[in-house]
């Protein structure tokens, strides 16, 4: 799957070091920007949590709590934020207020563009504890990918939108060469975007965005 990650997103995967990941098993990881995204091995939360084929997105507190490094200027692609599934935006919002930056709609806090990519209605927000400085709440509109998320793994990460710093167009036809599928170009929260379809609907699910967030540019992960 590290592989697999790495051909899509043309971000190369290194194996952390066993002494750094002994209680997770073999770990690869692969850097946006100063963001980490680990790929370790299945975790059951039950009985009859079974491995599914591409995974699942889950957020790691970092140890002792402190900061991520800032994003690395120039990075080839970086985490410009996460879509957190939910049932009902007003009451995931709620919930997750400890984690997030006061609402400033003058800085693009609130209702925003639905999401044709995950079949949902969004709501952004700001935020210097979750990865990528840009939450993307997301409630089902149509019987699509995040409806489809929600189904099996219920609410939580499961999106990362992501910024290519040559630019989408010259992303896409790099991505091209690399054999990898991409759909048609479409606005949504954080602006004209594509996805990468997975091998299956539930995700986790990958977009490519054209332009920044609004907001700032550095985050912090913290419990």
């Amino acid at each position: 799957m590290a592989a697999e990650l790495s051909r899509r997103l043309g971000v190369p995967a290194a194996r952390v070091e066993a002494a750094a990941s002994a209680h997770l098993g073999e770990t690869w990881r692969l850097d946006l920007g100063g963001e980490p995204l680990d790929v370790v091995p299945w975790r059951r939360e039950g009985p009859r949590d079974d491995p599914t084929r591409d995974g699942r997105l889950a957020l790691e507190p970092i140890a002792g709590g402190g900061p991520v490094p800032p994003l690395v200027p120039g990075a080839p692609l970086v985490l410009a934020g996460i879509a957190w599934s939910t049932v009902e935006l007003d009451r995931a919002e709620a919930d997750l207020e400890p984690w997030l930056d006061e609402a400033d709609p003058a800085a693009g806090d609130g209702d925003a563009p639905a999401d044709p990519h995950l079949g949902a209605h969004t709501r952004r927000r700001r935020t210097n504890a979750l990865p990528g400085g840009t939450l993307v709440l997301a409630e089902p509109n149509t019987e699509g990918r995040l409806a489809a998320s929600l189904a099996r793994d219920g609410e939580g990460p499961c999106a990362l939108f992501l910024r290519p710093a040559a630019g989408l167009d010259a992303w896409v036809a790099d991505a091209r060469t690399r054999g990898v599928q991409v759909s048609a170009r479409r606005v949504g929260p954080l602006g004209m975007a594509i996805l990468l379809p997975g091998r299956i609907v539930a995700g986790p699910h990958l977009l490519i965005i054209e332009a920044p967030a609004t907001g700032p540019e550095r985050s912090t992960i913290a419990p």
